[in-house]
């Protein structure tokens, strides 16, 4: 007789569009063979509605969005107790709380956290002080790390949040994108883009992070050039903010898409990337626009500079420094021919770091191992 499926529940205070929520549903869709998957989330658009289909409503369990619930927590303690549940993997800060105050109620549970990116950039000194100390109490609640690029494992390690030893780098991955049989000029017309344009797309949530001032700052150095045009894909809390700027400054080169749901349709009738990230875990939409063949000029914080390889498949700029952006962006525009050889970069390491296959095995052997 063969042994039951290991039954694991993944918890995430995010089911909206990002990167975080993005991986839990590739786990979700990509290894539900192999085990008894639960999940504990918010059911936002567009993902808690889809895993609570995928699941089932016996499989799922609903979680405030991006806050901490003393009552929801108490009811998950139950929850996870009723199902049997012997592994819990944790993804991003909050989840993080959960997963590792669980450990404290049920001691024999195995307590698996991915952080998708270190985000203390944007915290007062008082308030970065507090979580680092409180990640490192975490530390012997927790078996298993994942970080999703070197650059955030060495943050993690400066921090002193956990023993090497306890941590495994699990770079994303995305599956593979075809290439489409249409020509470039095909596709701007199916999209109605203009034809003549050069164009510079970023695929990003409006916050803090994504750092837009930054981009809107490089597509107001270049209006000048009547050739280049910005598309931004995306949407999020700044965005009033954002169109009061670009109306402001009258920043004429920026057409604002909101969320798309062909979004390497547009990557495909582009033809720079641009991200002005202040900080990163490994995002998935650089990957995507490598995978589409896309040059990538791009902020040098870490995750970023694990996906774009300096004067290879793209540019990486000092960060909130416009004018070296600026540069780099012309160099391109002028230059079919290194971009041609960017393309095949792009491309070349996509296949080289982040397949899908490489990343879910590693999380199986996690998952089987632990």
């Amino acid at each position: 007789m063969n042994p039951e499926p290991r039954k694991i529940i993944l918890v995430t205070l995010r089911a909206d569009l990002g990167g975080g929520p993005y991986h839990v549903d590739l786990i979700l869709k990509n290894l539900s063979g192999d085990f008894n998957f639960y999940l504990a989330a918010p059911i936002n658009k567009p993902y808690g509605i889809q895993w609570q289909e995928l699941l089932g409503k016996d499989n799922f369990f609903e979680l405030p969005f991006r806050s901490f619930s003393v009552i929801r927590f108490l009811k998950l303690i139950s929850f996870i107790k009723s199902n049997r549940i012997s592994i819990v993997h944790s993804h991003g800060k909050g989840a993080g709380l959960y997963s590792r105050m669980l450990k404290l109620f049920i001691p024999g549970i195995k307590v698996i956290h991915t952080f998708h990116g270190l985000h203390v950039q944007e915290y007062s000194l008082i308030k970065k002080n507090i979580y680092i100390l409180l990640e490192r109490i975490f530390n012997s609640l927790t078996n298993q790390f994942i970080n999703v690029s070197s650059g955030e494992q060495k943050v993690c390690l400066e921090y002193r949040l956990f023993n090497k030893k306890k941590s495994q780098i699990i770079y994303n991955a995305i599956p593979p994108i075809p290439n489409p049989k249409e020509s470039k000029e095909d596709i701007k017309r199916q999209l109605s883009l203009p034809l003549e344009q050069f164009i510079i797309i970023s695929v990003l949530r409006f916050n803090y992070q994504k750092n837009l001032p930054l981009l809107l700052k490089i597509a107001e150095n270049l209006k000048p050039n009547k050739k280049i045009l910005f598309l931004i894909i995306g949407d999020g809390e700044q965005r009033n903010e954002i169109e009061s700027i670009i109306l402001k400054k009258n920043i004429h080169n920026i057409s604002l898409l909101g969320f798309r749901n062909n979004v390497s349709k547009y990557l495909f009738a582009s033809d720079i990337f641009l991200s002005t990230s202040l900080w990163e875990g490994l995002p998935y939409s650089l990957i995507e626009a490598a995978s589409c063949g896309l040059p990538i000029i791009a902020s040098d914080v870490y995750g970023n500079n694990e996906i774009v390889n300096d004067g290879e498949n793209g540019f990486l700029f000092p960060l909130n420094n416009p004018d070296a952006a600026v540069e780099k962006i012309l160099l391109l525009e002028k230059s079919p021919d290194l971009r041609n050889n960017m393309r095949e970069q792009s491309l070349k390491i996509v296949r080289s770091k982040f397949q899908i296959s490489t990343m879910l095995e590693k999380i199986n052997e996690i998952y089987s191992k632990i």
